[in-house]
């Protein structure tokens, strides 16, 4: 069901589109002349939008594998047990960008974790700590290469701003690409060599997150650089693939359920993600691999059936697939993720030994 329903209609789908199609760069004024609706109404509507939720801030996208900082998506399988899990961990360790907790391959947690590329298994050392502990009886993990963001088709927003989405569509295009063997998904191919890099490019990137307006005067004055320094800063870390730009995000439905499937496909990976893509929900796809990924979907609740029945259809393409049901996600910011860095090292120090003392601390007092 869509989030307040007779608060959103064709005119605001519009202006969403525009949004998504030309950025936030573009001005109340240049918005108002493309489509023709007058400034004051685009403000108001614009306004009611993000009152009620279905526009989020613009975010930057950034990429901080080139500048050597890895991701993990890990799984916890907790351990039966009278004492639960204690939250603590995940607050406490300054590398988790966000976690959840999650029921369905595995029981537990799911977590967002960063590690320095110079040190791969930095992670895997504190996991094996808590298996070791006993607080959880398995992990899994995906050490994501990319991520890439597949966006909504608006085009299944009707005109009155009513879902119009048809499940047997999708059914029919899984069963003509399953038998056509149409494979339109192609992995990108990812540099993987580090970039030379500076506190400055670091504090470039952590100001985009602040605020996604920032002006490159304003960055100027705060990294105490010539506009023209920022300027060329700016433009090898897009051509880096370390900024990938920015969009609105778009939020029309009230109860929703997020899901990540994980699939592993020695030969039909790109056929399951070309099936995916069909889909007019937006996606997140962490990539470990040709053979080995991520999907995130954020669903409406009344979709659900629709999702999995479809899913079915394409199961027998996965050597294995599981799905974590998430729920109650907590996320730290990204600003969290640069204090991070060491400006004077110059370099990403995720597990410092003050953070080691506290693991063993804690790991006595829980145990």
């Amino acid at each position: 069901m869509l989030q307040g329903r007779a608060l959103l209609d064709i005119k605001d789908l519009k202006i969403i589109r525009a949004l998504d199609r030309y950025g936030p760069e573009t001005t109340t004024k240049d918005l108002s002349k493309r489509l023709k609706i007058p400034p004051r109404t685009l403000r108001y509507r614009l306004s009611r939008m993000r009152e009620h939720k279905f526009l989020q801030p613009f975010r930057y996208s950034t990429r901080e594998r080139r500048i050597g900082l890895g991701e993990n998506i890990v799984v916890f399988d907790l351990s039966p047990s009278e004492t639960p899990f204690p939250v603590e961990f995940f607050e406490k360790t300054p590398a988790v960008g966000w976690y959840a907790f999650t029921y369905g391959g595995m029981n537990g947690f799911l977590a967002n974790i960063v590690y320095p590329l110079e040190n791969p298994t930095l992670n895997v050392g504190v996991f094996e700590k808590l298996k070791d502990a006993g607080l959880i009886s398995d992990y899994t993990i995906l050490d994501l290469l990319s991520y890439p963001t597949k966006g909504w088709d608006f085009s299944k927003f009707g005109s009155t701003g009513r879902w119009r989405w048809d499940w047997q569509k999708w059914y029919d295009r899984i069963d003509s690409i399953l038998k056509n063997g149409d494979s339109d998904f192609v992995f990108e191919s990812i540099e993987q060599t580090q970039i030379p890099f500076d506190s400055k490019d670091v504090h470039l990137i952590r100001m985009l997150h602040e605020n996604p307006n920032v002006t490159q005067k304003q960055m100027s004055l705060k990294l105490d650089l010539p506009i023209s320094q920022v300027r060329r800063r700016f433009q090898r870390l897009q051509d880096s693939g370390v900024i990938l730009g920015y969009k609105p995000i778009f939020t029309p439905f009230k109860d929703t359920l997020t899901l990540i499937c994980i699939i592993e496909s020695v030969s039909s990976v790109d056929q399951i993600l070309t099936c995916m893509y069909e889909l007019p929900y937006t996606l997140d796809i962490y990539v470990e691999s040709s053979t080995r990924v991520g999907i995130r979907i954020r669903l409406s609740t009344t979709d659900i059936a629709g999702f999995f029945r479809g899913l079915d259809k394409i199961r027998h393409l996965a050597d294995s697939l599981s799905i974590q049901i998430l729920h109650n996600i907590v996320s730290f910011g990204s600003l969290r993720l640069y204090d991070l860095y060491c400006a004077s090292e110059n370099k990403w120090i995720t597990h410092s030994s003050s953070y080691y003392d506290w693991l063993e601390n804690w790991l006595s007092a829980t145990c």
